[in-house]
């Protein structure tokens, strides 16, 4: 591989970097994705489970944005868009109110009418359920802020503590965190999020009625969708699609070093140097800001492990915990969320064999160690369904692990700016925020303006 003079060259074939070469490519301009995994997709991954591709990484889309369904409409995708099958998920906590039964582990439906875990009526009976009388009281009670949105936006955590109270903190925002954005809350904010939400809030200094102005009515979980298949398909379409516009897409290719040129950028890779008039950066934070700014101060990461499981079990057949559990931090488990994947979705329910049943455990801690064995599994999954499991049942496993998936890219403004005048434009979670939602429609702006710039 040899490298050459082209329009474009992205850096990292994640979701971001796959649409805005396809829309760059599209509009006839010549492009050059270089990646270092194997295969397109960055997050999306599948692995095959019960003799089907299972969703190992992202395995939804919020749709509090049209970003994804615009994509795939827009592109021509043969993808169908589908809503998950089973009434919504359960929240686990450690239920700790009465003293003689001493602490067991509380089960209970995730509230229908919430955003981020933030109810838009407190005393709604599946909330109380959750919190209880006294932390729905406090909700209730909230402080309004008069002046919401003055100064330096505090963390989702803090926010929510000072407003509403520890408990909705502890019991509902930062679990369901944990478990959607791989990041507690006290590393969120929430105009990145849910930037609808943090709006709503600044013109109104009350989290209650922001919750209330943008809940999604209906069933609890109903905010989100799939692709049927698999969420890994939109990877290896967007990919496809790319491809037939011309990008050429090259994987294991690490990228090295970017030097600014007076005819442009050189990207140097391994196996060739590309001159590119813009490059596009859309990799994890960690090698964004290791390619743009190595001697900046790095943040903590956060790795993620997925692990995904067969179990042949008949009492599942009733999908006790609907399409999953979320888990409360001071419950005792490795995992901080479980997807009953053969419940959530039907695609998947109808192409594994019948009694076998698909898990997937998000784990809290990848490096831990924990979940190695069918046994620990066996016992994790009974632990938060509340569903007892023999470890003979437990017939398949297996899993994957990123070690730069989540937080936000930490460069310094002097360094941002310079790469902005020279050409370089950033995507992805890194810059957009977590999830789908948020980085899709960011890469179709940053696409859009590369077009005008190119053109010209």
């Amino acid at each position: 591989m040899s490298g050459s003079a082209v329009d474009l060259v992205v850096v990292g074939a994640g979701i971001a970097g796959l649409t805005v070469a396809q829309e760059v490519a599209r509009a006839g301009h010549r492009v050059v994705v270089l990646d270092a995994g194997e295969k397109p997709g960055g997050l999306l991954r599948a692995r095959e489970l019960a003799g089907v591709a299972i969703d190992v990484g992202a395995e939804s889309f919020a749709t509090r944005t049209s970003g994804v369904a615009d994509l795939i409409a827009e592109a021509g995708l043969d993808l169908s868009i589908v809503s998950p099958a089973t009434p919504g998920a359960v929240i686990a906590a450690v239920d700790d109110s009465d003293p003689r039964a001493g602490a067991t582990i509380l089960r209970a439906a995730l509230p229908r009418a919430t955003v981020l875990g933030i109810p838009s009526d407190p005393h709604a009976d599946d909330v109380v359920r959750i919190l209880g009388r006294a932390g729905a009281h406090r909700v209730a009670a909230e402080v309004i802020d008069g002046h919401a949105g003055d100064g330096p936006e505090p963390s989702l955590a803090d926010l929510v503590a000072a407003q509403c109270g520890e408990t909705l903190l502890r019991r509902l925002v930062d679990p369901l965190c944990r478990s959607v954005y791989s990041l507690p809350a006290d590393r969120l904010l929430l105009s990145r999020v849910h930037p609808a939400m943090w709006r709503e809030y600044r013109a109104r200094g009350s989290l209650v009625a922001a919750a209330a102005a943008v809940a999604a009515p209906g069933r609890a979980g109903a905010a989100v969708a799939g692709i049927a298949g698999g969420m890994w398909r939109l990877a290896d379409a967007l990919g496809r699609a790319a491809g037939s516009e011309g990008a050429q897409l090259h994987g294991r290719t690490v990228v090295r070093s970017l030097a600014s040129t007076p005819e442009g950028i050189e990207v140097h890779a391994d196996g060739g140097t590309w001159s590119a008039r813009r490059v596009v950066v859309a990799t994890g934070p960690r090698a964004a800001a290791a390619l743009l700014d190595p001697a900046a101060e790095r943040a903590h990461d956060v790795a993620v492990r997925v692990v995904a499981a067969r179990v042949d079990e008949p009492a599942f057949d009733a999908h006790p915990v609907g399409s999953g559990v979320i888990v409360a931090h001071e419950v005792p488990s490795a995992a901080k969320a479980l997807t009953h994947v053969t419940a959530k979705w039907a695609w998947a329910a109808e192409a594994v064999p019948a009694g076998a049943h698909v898990f997937r455990l998000s784990l809290r801690d990848p490096g831990s160690g924990r979940l190695v064995d069918r046994d620990d599994i066996a016992r994790e999954i009974a632990l938060l369904t509340g569903v007892p499991v023999d470890p003979a049942r437990v017939t398949e496993v297996t899993g994957a692990e990123w070690d730069d998936a989540t937080g936000a890219l930490a460069i310094s403004d002097e360094r941002r700016e310079h790469w902005r005048e020279a050409g370089v434009i950033l995507a992805g979670a890194g810059v957009a925020g977590t999830g789908l939602a948020s980085v899709v429609p960011h890469a179709r702006g940053v696409a859009a303006e590369l077009r005008a710039l190119l053109a010209a």
